[in-house]
């Protein structure tokens, strides 16, 4: 005989926040460190937020979906949860009824998302994001980031993904953070002098600064100054960039109590092999498409208006290296990019 659980188990179990009026028009899915296309997004109906049936493969959680008899099944290696859209419920494989479940949406079927990672031994929370969509993400034992880390290094596909899905253009007259025609995101090689620390804190800029591991050991009260006004720091890698990762990192925290997710090549002979290991150490590698280092040499405001000329695309990525050329010309760089982009932290891209 089929026992029915108790009404306050089921209600315990589908505890989730209530969407608010004015949430982002989307919903992006994260599991662990990987954002999912727009394709897949979670839904709210009834006070309750629901993801796509088959998005659970990734933790071992298999799906199937019978049309015939409106019976969606989760399974794993040790539990089964069967959703009978015609009636409404749910149960598992000890046949132990739940009143959490499952809707359809567009021909597809979707899951209560706090139902299932009890089930499953899953958790997932809410992210409140911004202009482009908020974030629910689902994890495993395995997730490297907590939430924050993830939606600093999420946010500039989040953006990219956003674009495509309602094709307006980022940074379109729609957007707060418009400004100009651009999306620029800053970022810096080397340490500041307090000129170029007092300078774009004059503008109001916020930036990146990718360091080596002896720049934060030598120079910890301008890191904590980069980090108290509000910039991020990243690791500037060469051939080993395990190595200088974890070496910057323990001195990042050791002198600022501050750890960070971005890295960054040296140089363009680096490239792959940095891209590479931030692949797979779940990193935020930081690429250049617009140059202002010139080989060592740093560049005056003309030399970067013609290096924007060229380089600038819908989202561009641009790094200057900190030196005395760039000292005496940042305030026309500044000037430069606040009349005619929009520049965003190098901290959020990914």
């Amino acid at each position: 005989m089929k026992k029915v659980l108790a009404v306050m188990l089921a209600l315990l179990l589908i505890i989730v926040p209530c969407a608010a009026a004015g949430e982002a028009s989307v919903c992006f899915i994260a599991l662990n460190e990987n954002l999912l296309p727009l394709t897949s997004q979670a839904v709210s109906q009834g006070g309750q937020y629901y993801v796509p049936l088959g998005i659970f493969r990734t933790f071992g959680i298999y799906d199937s979906w019978s049309p015939d008899t409106q019976v969606a099944v989760l399974q794993s290696s040790s539990h089964q949860i069967s959703f009978n859209l015609s009636t409404g419920e749910s149960y598992d494989e000890d046949n132990n009824y739940y009143t959490s479940s499952a809707i359809s949406r567009g021909g597809s079927v979707y899951v209560p998302v706090n139902f299932v990672c009890r089930q499953f031994g899953l958790s997932w929370s809410y992210i409140r994001g911004s202009t482009y969509g908020d974030v629910c993400r689902i994890r495993d034992g395995s997730a490297r980031f907590t939430d924050e880390q993830f939606m600093v290094a999420a946010r500039p596909m989040m953006i990219s993904r956003y674009d495509e899905y309602i094709n307006s253009g980022v940074g379109s007259q729609d957007d707060p953070a418009y400004t100009g025609q651009r999306v620029v995101f800053l970022s810096f090689q080397g340490l500041p002098s307090d000129t170029l620390l007092s300078t774009l804190q004059a503008y109001g800029l916020k930036a990146a600064f990718f360091l080596e591991s002896a720049e934060i050991t030598d120079s910890p009260e301008t890191v904590r100054r980069i980090i108290g006004e509000g910039h991020n720091v990243g690791v500037l890698c060469e051939e080993s960039p395990g190595t200088m990762y974890e070496s910057a990192v323990e001195a990042l925290w050791s002198r600022a109590h501050f750890t960070t997710v971005l890295i960054a090549s040296a140089s363009s002979e680096y490239d792959a092999v940095c891209r590479s290991y931030a692949e797979s150490s779940s990193l935020v590698y930081c690429a250049v498409t617009i140059d202002g280092v010139n080989g060592g040499a740093g560049c005056t405001a003309s030399q970067l208006s013609s290096a924007i000329d060229a380089g600038l695309g819908p989202i561009s990525y641009l790094r200057i290296l900190c030196c005395p050329t760039t000292d005496s010309n940042i305030n026309a760089i500044c000037s430069l990019l606040t009349q005619n982009t929009t520049v965003l932290a190098a901290c959020e891209t990914s």
